[in-house]
């Protein structure tokens, strides 16, 4: 379903007689100057950052990232809203409200089915690519988010909790798409030299996105019971602006050249993007990474994954990503409130504090790069986790398992009752209080199975 990259190492299963690329449309024409080496691929081709560059990195990071991150915090300010709407839904349908148990499952069937969502989006970036281009996968994607914003906009006007949860599994899909599409199109049209920058973008707008949702969802804006329909279908508006003006923009320089050899408008898009008219090393680097891509055979994800010759990099790559999103960092974002809560603070300061859990992460976003004093912050992070499991699971386990008492302990000498065992449930006394059984007194072991024995 995916693709192979130019690195992509030896071993790959490739086709033992690889279609010829399809042949340069008509119209355009492109030959490199004579006695020019042609650059191999991955050469040294660097470029200024121009403003339509710019405006288009900006643009999919707001229509596409940020949307990620909102849509990961936007449930919970409203969650006791939510609640409070299913159960009063479900006592209309039924005559009678939900047990609290079905309650919070309901709900958390909200919550995580937007992750379930984004796994079937993420398979479907393979096919989506390959047929509409990357621009054109953006634009498309974009129609989900307004179709999701329309069923959770309108989901109380209509009585229907499914609404909602078909809303959170479409955000879901397109955040799957979108997480991979759109760093795909900026790599693809950046110069080298910009790439960590352009790259880096996406991730600082995802962080905006969790921040911009907790501060929507502050009681003076849309925290309120009335406005958490409108709260979750914010998102159509930076969706639409992306509708409405990603068509301005080319499309990837690389998929027009070498998935559909279209050469003269690849040059147009190079032209366009970099802000020259000499664009020969680019086109001759694409048109090297073609010729050596038409002898690799595209694999699926379970072909990959099958590969031996690629194990470790595949190995590592999902380990990365597997920790990454096993830390539990979603998790906080779905349940701030509730975790502040139980943690002991003010139900007036939560919102507050939730804010600033969001601004500290755009911060961090914004200085996490390559700064000389960052590996001192790593470390104090360090100590941070150590002295925070010290303080916390550590020791808690063992004063867990030391505040349970223990009703019998074994001595050479015998059995000692430290406890009477509690109440049966019929209401009457234990039976080894019963026989005379008194804590703290030595037993031998034959009288005591005895006394079991008859119980």
């Amino acid at each position: 379903m995916g693709e192979t990259n130019q690195a992509a190492g030896p071993g790959l299963p490739s086709s033992p007689s690889p279609p010829p690329p399809p042949p340069p449309r008509s119209g355009c024409s492109f030959s490199p100057t004579a006695g020019q080496e042609t650059p191999q691929p991955g050469g040294d081709i660097t470029g200024h950052l121009t403003f339509p560059l710019l405006w288009v990195t900006l643009l999919v990071s707001f229509g596409s990232s940020m949307l990620y991150g909102y849509n990961l915090a936007v449930v919970n300010s409203p969650a006791v809203h939510i609640k409070a709407f299913y159960n009063a839904t479900w006592s209309q349908r039924y005559g009678h409200g939900l047990a609290p148990g079905p309650l919070t499952l309901l709900y958390s069937l909200t919550v995580s089915i937007f992750a379930l969502g984004g796994l079937v989006g993420s398979l479907l970036v393979g096919v989506l690519v390959e047929r509409y281009g990357r621009n054109g996968t953006l634009s498309r994607s974009a129609l989900f988010i307004l179709m999701a914003g329309g069923f959770m906009g309108f989901s109380r006007e209509l009585g229907s909790p499914e609404m909602v949860i078909i809303g959170r599994s479409i955000t879901g899909l397109h955040s799957g798409i979108c997480l991979s599409v759109v760093p795909l199109y900026l790599g693809e049209m950046a110069p080298k030299n910009l790439r960590g920058f352009l790259g880096l973008m996406p991730s600082i707008f995802t962080c905006l996105g969790v921040f911009f949702a907790q501060v929507l969802g502050l009681p003076e804006l849309l925290g309120k019971d009335r406005f958490w329909p409108l709260f979750l279908s914010v998102v159509v508006i930076p969706a639409s602006l992306q509708l409405m003006l990603l068509h301005c923009f080319p499309e990837s320089p690389r998929y027009l050249l070498i998935e559909k050899n279209d050469i003269c408008e690849a040059t147009k898009a190079l032209h366009r993007f970099l802000g020259t008219p000499d664009v020969q090393n680019v086109i001759e680097e694409m048109k090297k990474e073609q010729q050596s891509l038409s002898s690799v055979e595209m694999v699926s994800v379970w072909q990959l994954l099958r590969d031996r010759s690629v194990r470790w990099q595949t190995l590592s790559v999902v380990v990365v990503n597997a920790g990454m999103q096993l830390s539990g960092i979603d998790a906080i974002w779905f349940y701030t409130n509730t975790i502040f809560e139980k943690a002991g603070i003010p139900v007036s300061q939560i919102p507050y504090t939730t804010v600033g859990t969001g601004a500290i992460e755009v911060v961090a976003g914004l200085i996490g790069t390559d700064l000389p004093w960052m590996r001192y912050v790593s470390v104090a992070c360090v100590i941070g986790i150590i002295a925070g499991f010290c303080m916390g699971p550590g020791p808690s386990s063992e004063k867990v398992l030391a505040a349970f008492p223990r009703p019998l302990e074994v001595s050479p000498a015998g059995i000692t009752v430290s406890i009477i065992l509690p109440l049966t449930e019929h209401g009457h006394e234990s039976g080894l209080k019963q026989r005379g059984v008194k804590p703290g007194l030595v037993y031998p072991v034959d009288v005591l199975a005895e006394l079991l024995t008859d119980l």
